[in-house]
């Protein structure tokens, strides 16, 4: 499975899963308030006010550094936790 880290459809498969969730925890913060509680990820931010969008835009596929997108991957993968 590592050669997988970093790969690009997995990296896209990951954001259209956190984009997903994002629309469901809104749906949901909708009806019932948001909870306010620190996030896994980024424990000095309240998980409820992470900016998915801008996260998603830094932490994507870089073609011409591996290594970058390899740690985005796994940031991918720690949001999904976070979320």
């Amino acid at each position: 499975m590592a050669h997988l880290l970093g790969h690009p459809g997995c990296m896209e498969s990951l954001q259209a899963d956190l984009r997903d969730l994002q629309a469901a925890i809104t749906d949901v913060s909708s009806r019932a308030g948001p909870v306010r509680f620190p996030s896994w990820k980024f424990p000095d931010k309240v998980s409820c006010e992470l900016d998915l969008a801008a996260l998603l835009e830094r932490y994507s596929y870089t073609e011409n550094d591996p290594e970058f997108t390899q740690h985005s991957h796994v940031v991918l993968l720690e949001l999904v936790i976070d979320r």
